[in-house]
């Protein structure tokens, strides 16, 4: 509760948010009450709308008003109402407090499961490694403070290029000349990549690998250069412009994707009798599954099984993983608008797992998922209202003075900057405990206990806010 109030101050959100709504509870009331809850573990609405009941909790938490489910609907469909504009103010405050220099942003989306098909987004998308009911959003996040600027809402069926068609030029808006977008290869089609040089700003992403490049592959590997930590580069620079692709081979990304070729081919061999019965008897319908079908018949005159590899043979389990691992394995591309050195380059889209680790606070920290809020404004408030609470944990850890800590990097030991994680602060901040004693009916009496050094540091940053 003293972290998201103290960050809705600095932020000036109050004042802000009850511009929006003339009447009952002010809407900067009714947004706080639902961060705090997600915050402290809460994902029912419904639960959040019977806080107030309690008289204690209503004066402590609520201000004095009774925030009910029904508030809490309107609340978040003004959320909806006033999404850009929203985003806008919050934008321009961060630029007050901070004054970002830098506004290089990581770009990524992830989708949230769905209980119930009503919701207005939701459709049967892949997800988790399987089909499900989904909505998926998309954050954008600085680079250098690590805090969440921009998000948006997709239905969960759509694909990745069309969101970041949609989202990217909608966050070019809010970046300074110059800037750096810093994505998968979700948003490495021509045309944006194209639209953002445009905008005078630059990106790196993954893209695909072509013919040209396996050629490269083969042909110019005395021309790579050892970059570090067993990866190598070749470079190819475009003379017409300061557009780079890098072709890393990296040993770690080799020999994951060798092992997990080899399990394939193993899983392959292991159906021993079923190869042995297709091989001495075939059967067409041991191979190819027909549908009954009344309007149509299949007719198929001949066909052979051919035994190219043994599954018996250790060696030739071995060709079989071979062919599963393929001539790109432990290869990746990267492109960059900018001639950046691989070392670099490398490191930033590396970097990137920061808007992973952010994503995954947004679903698990705020605790997002599973959204139960059905129509398309409720769901576009609450991952905005999501957003607001996750900036108040990030600004925060953005305040927060790093320790230095070890580890090996290259063989050697070197030290580096570390920051406690969203989730550890929220551990942190949630098992320091206070208990309210009333006095004589009237006044009140806290005590707190379960402090630790973490709280200690970010209670004076609060006081700071």
């Amino acid at each position: 509760m003293a972290t998201v109030r103290a960050g809705f101050r600095r932020l000036g959100l109050y004042d802000y948010l009850d511009g929006f709504k003339e009447k009952g509870v002010p809407l900067s009331y009714a947004i706080e009450l639902m961060c705090i809850h997600q915050l402290d573990g809460g994902s029912s609405m419904n639960k959040c709308g019977s806080l107030s009941d309690s008289p204690l909790v209503k004066d402590e938490l609520c201000h004095g008003y009774t925030i009910s489910r029904k508030t809490i609907e309107r609340s978040l469909r003004l959320l909806d109402q006033y999404f850009g504009d929203i985003l806008g103010f919050i934008w321009g405050r961060l630029n007050d407090l901070y004054a970002f220099i830098n506004t290089d942003v990581y770009v990524d989306g992830s989708h949230v499961e769905r209980y119930g098909p009503k919701g207005a987004y939701t459709a049967a998308g892949e997800g988790g490694g399987t089909i499900q009911l989904q909505d998926q959003f998309m954050v954008a996040q600085l680079k250098d403070s690590g805090l969440p600027i921009m998000i948006e809402v997709y239905d969960g069926n759509l694909n990745d290029p069309p969101q970041y068609d949609d989202f990217i030029p909608q966050l070019m808006h809010l970046l300074k000349e110059g800037s750096m977008i810093i994505m998968d290869n979700g948003g490495s089609n021509k045309e944006l990549l194209d639209e953002i040089r445009d905008g005078n700003m630059d990106y790196l992403t993954r893209v695909r690998m072509n013919a040209s490049d396996e050629k490269r592959m083969n042909t110019e590997q005395d021309r790579m250069m050892y970059i570090g930590r067993g990866t190598a580069c070749l470079m190819q620079e475009f003379e017409s412009s300061e557009k780079t692709n890098y072709l890393f081979f990296s040993v770690d990304r080799y020999i994951l994707g060798s092992l997990a070729a080899e399990r394939r081919a193993k899983k392959l061999a292991q159906e021993l009798a079923y190869a042995r019965e297709v091989h001495s008897n075939p059967s067409i319908g041991k191979l190819v599954s027909f549908k009954r079908n009344p309007f149509y018949r299949v007719t198929i005159n001949s066909f052979t099984v051919e035994m190219t590899l043994d599954p018996w043979l250790d060696t030739d389990i071995l060709k079989a993983a071979g062919i599963e691992t393929g001539e790109r394995c432990g290869w990746f591309k990267l492109q960059c608008s900018r001639r950046l050195p691989p070392r670099e380059a490398l490191d930033l889209y590396r970097h990137r797992v920061q808007v992973e680790h952010l994503i995954s606070s947004i679903k698990s920290v705020v605790n997002l998922k599973p959204l139960r809020v059905w129509s398309k404004e409720s769901v576009r408030g609450s991952v905005l209202m999501a957003m607001i609470a996750q900036l108040q944990i990030s600004m925060v850890r953005y305040e927060l003075e790093p320790d230095m800590v070890e580890k090996w990097e290259d063989g050697k030991r070197v030290k580096i900057p570390h920051k406690p994680s969203e989730k550890t602060i929220i551990e942190n901040l949630s098992h320091w405990t206070v208990t309210v004693f009333s006095r004589d009916g009237w006044n009140l009496e806290r005590v707190f206990s379960n402090e630790t050094e973490l709280t200690r540091r970010i209670s004076r940053i609060l006081d700071g806010f």
